[in-house]
């Protein structure tokens, strides 16, 4: 009987548990600040009006099941889609969410601003916004970085995992460390401000210097650090996730206003490139930014790669 009473406590307890976490879930305003699905659909012809249950990990059917108040669509394209061609293809982006809002108005609403997102929960409509995944995309024009913010982006991941000629990503900051180290850097600034120096040349304006980050610099060029205020007098949010740790300080050191990672975890707990050091958290925190985890299984827990590894291997002749 006794050990009955306590399966049946531990029950309660469990039931009670996950009712807590059900109601916290309903009464909260939740956030995703980045979701590939606009780019995923786009690149694959697809529409997040239909089920893409088992090709992508969202659609608006699932988002509105899941609870999701406010929906940051991250617009992406890679590196191939070089100069002329990714600003346009980021556009094209930015038109097939507006079109989807359009012909969704009762279920959706583009927000740009504080206002508009309170009211767009107070309807119970999933409030949609824009973030622009990677600096490329500008094509080191500040025209470009106008245009976006006056079509609705309120955010630009400064890189992505390839470097700009303005900004050094965390992946080429890692697995090109070497090649980088041995180029001309510029100035580095850590989280007390301890300053090395050295040299680097001013650009014009709306056009990166000359031998900039991509040439082989670490960190923010002075285009970059223009980048950077630009979007602070735009009110656009600078998005240090994907970017190396010497532009995370630059541009910590450079902007006027706070910060954001919208996709990034705690280095501590999982050291990979893209997770952000206790000093990094620490000072977008000082900043008065903030930090949003990404639920990516390689980000949260050191061991999946080699289990993963394990799995294929166990498995090879059903994947093959």
């Amino acid at each position: 009987m006794m050990l009955f009473l306590r399966c049946l406590l531990i029950a309660s307890l469990f039931l009670a548990s996950c009712q807590s976490y059900k109601r916290l879930h309903r009464d909260a305003v939740l956030v995703d600040t980045h979701n590939d699905v606009l780019s995923t659909a786009t690149m694959r012809g697809l529409s997040i009006e239909s089920d893409l249950t088992g090709r992508t990990h969202t659609d608006l059917a699932r988002l509105k099941k899941g609870g999701v108040d406010v929906q940051v669509f991250a617009v992406f394209c890679d590196e191939r889609y070089g100069k002329d061609t990714a600003f346009k293809y980021a556009n094209r982006e930015i038109d097939s969410l507006h079109a989807i809002v359009g012909r969704n108005s009762d279920k959706l609403i583009m927000v740009t601003n504080p206002s508009q997102l309170q009211q767009a929960v107070a309807e119970k409509k999933i409030a949609c916004m824009l973030g622009v995944e990677g600096g490329h995309m500008i094509e080191d024009n500040l025209a470009y970085l106008d245009s976006f913010y006056k079509r609705g982006v309120r955010y630009l991941t400064l890189t992505w995992n390839n470097s700009t000629s303005w900004a050094t990503s965390a992946m080429d900051e890692t697995a090109a460390k070497e090649k980088l180290s041995n180029a001309q850097a510029l100035p580095v600034q850590d989280a007390n401000n301890n300053t090395a120096a050295s040299q680097s040349g001013a650009g014009a304006a709306g056009h990166p210097s000359t031998g900039g980050a991509g040439g082989g610099r670490i960190g923010l060029t002075p285009f970059g650090k223009e980048v950077v205020q630009r979007m602070n007098s735009l009110g656009m949010m600078v998005d240090v996730s994907h970017v190396g740790e010497q532009t995370f300080w630059d541009a910590i050191n450079t902007s006027t206003k706070p910060v954001i990672a919208s996709h990034s975890c705690a280095h501590a707990l999982c050291p990979v490139f893209r997770n952000l050091k206790d000093e990094q958290l620490k000072a977008i925190a000082k900043n008065g930014g903030v930090v949003h985890l990404n639920f990516f299984s390689l980000f949260l827990d050191s061991s999946f790669m080699s289990r993963l590894t394990a799995f294929n291997s166990r498995h090879k002749t059903e994947i093959d």
